[in-house]
């Protein structure tokens, strides 16, 4: 069991949501690199994915989201199965992220004000269609936020929305209108 495991650091404080953890002493991005590298052997031998889950599963939550910020593919898919919303958060951040686990980011439960309106900044993933639909039906989205974002969709989006009952009101009447052109400018 490795040390940092079995005894805490003195400062019991949790990581501030929207800073990434400092590293103590040089030890966690050792641990980080570590799993960093084993990812490239997993990409050569698709059976030690399993030895890869088991060693991102044991890394304490401070080492998940460092590791968010650098992961490859296969520890983002992970990474993003991790019940844990401040990892999606970082790997939000993390500059290998592909617009598909974008999508996946903006489907989930776990998703929090700060990582819905980190993806509404980028320009780059606001041009995929898919990642506004899913950040306007996902009802952790705010309300604000979902409202502004069904502007920007496309009508077969807005048909979809206005078609499927598990949407909110205000939303499905909003897509109605917008197709019908009521109250557009």
């Amino acid at each position: 069991m490795a040390e940092d495991e079995t005894n805490p650091p003195a400062n019991d404080s949790p990581p501030a949501e929207k800073s990434p953890p400092a590293e103590a002493g040089g030890q966690p991005a050792a641990e980080i690199d570590r799993v960093i590298a084993f990812e490239e052997e997993v990409r050569q031998d698709v059976r030690k994915r399993t030895t890869l889950y088991e060693q991102i599963r044991v890394l304490n939550r401070t080492h998940r989201v460092m590791l968010a910020l650098k992961a490859g593919t296969e520890a983002r898919l992970i990474l993003l199965k991790m019940y844990d919303p401040m990892v999606l958060f970082y790997l939000c951040k993390n500059p290998k992220i592909s617009s598909e686990e974008i999508v996946e980011i903006a489907r989930s439960d776990l998703l929090t004000r700060p990582t819905a309106e980190l993806i509404s900044r980028n320009k780059e993933w606001m041009k995929n269609e898919r990642v506004k639909f899913q950040l306007v039906m996902n009802r952790k989205t705010p309300q604000g936020l979902a409202l502004h974002l069904l502007t920007l969709l496309g009508n077969r989006s807005l048909k979809a929305i206005a078609k499927n009952v598990g949407a909110p009101a205000a939303l499905r009447r909003l897509a109605l209108n917008r197709l019908q052109g009521i109250g557009t400018e």
